[in-house]
């Protein structure tokens, strides 16, 4: 079984996908694999390619953060049936290509931080600790959810759901120890690109929508989640 598939969208950035498969050379020590997403039309698209190492990769039509996201996460529960090219996944992780792993075993230790029977974790990203910016979920509640980023959304609020959703189903641990840094331009005081304003405006639509779905959903996706844990625990 694959420990960990960690979901990278990308777009116009070769030199952040190769630094993070670098980063990820350097510092992983469970089963990790990175799994790219690139769109078609991306100006930068064979620099992609070659940046991602020969780590897998999906193409296609140009989706958002959370299309991406979803579409592999599919890919990756299907995979005992043939549908990825790993094997059995025990758990996924979203990252964006603006994040860099800094500890040793970062991945070994965030797996080893969700809960008994599933959960979600995440890590100290040097820029909030309030919300999982990245993070780390088991595969049986992605596959239950049916989603690992919430459909609702394209890009924002996706780490604001989880929090909801692992706090009020009692499975969300943060790993202040654990530095995976999110290199975003408001921590590195770096201009912004073009990448980054493209996501910024669908912000205000994706706050409504979080605002929409605490109000009429998140009950019931956190008693999917206990449902889930309940399940594991009664199996063992």
């Amino acid at each position: 079984m694959t420990d960990l598939v960690v979901i990278v969208p990308s777009r116009g950035r070769p030199a952040s996908v190769d630094r993070l498969v670098r980063a990820c050379a350097l510092t992983c020590r469970a089963d990790t694999r990175l799994h790219f997403a690139f769109d078609l039309d991306d100006p930068h698209l064979e620099a992609n390619i070659k940046a991602a190492g020969g780590h897998a990769y999906m193409l296609g039509k140009r989706d958002t953060l959370t299309g991406w996201t979803n579409k592999i996460a599919a890919r990756v529960v299907r995979a005992p049936a043939g549908g990825a090219r790993y094997g059995p996944v025990a758990a996924m992780a979203s990252f964006g290509d603006d994040h860099l792993p800094v500890t040793v075993g970062w991945d070994e230790q965030l797996l080893a931080a969700l809960p008994e029977h599933g959960g979600y974790s995440y890590p100290n990203d040097e820029r909030r600790d309030d919300v999982p910016e990245a993070c780390v979920i088991s595969t049986p509640i992605v596959a239950e959810l049916g989603w690992f980023c919430y459909p609702g959304v394209t890009h924002w609020y996706n780490d604001n759901i989880w929090r909801d959703i692992g706090a009020g189903a009692g499975c969300l641990t943060y790993c202040p120890h654990v530095i995976v840094r999110h290199l975003h331009p408001n921590v590195t005081g770096q201009p912004g690109d073009q990448t980054y304003a493209d996501a910024a405006e669908s912000f205000n639509a994706d706050l409504g929508a979080y605002q929409r779905w605490k109000l009429r959903e998140s009950a019931h996706h956190i008693n999917i989640v206990r449902g889930v844990r309940a399940a594991a625990a009664a199996s063992v």
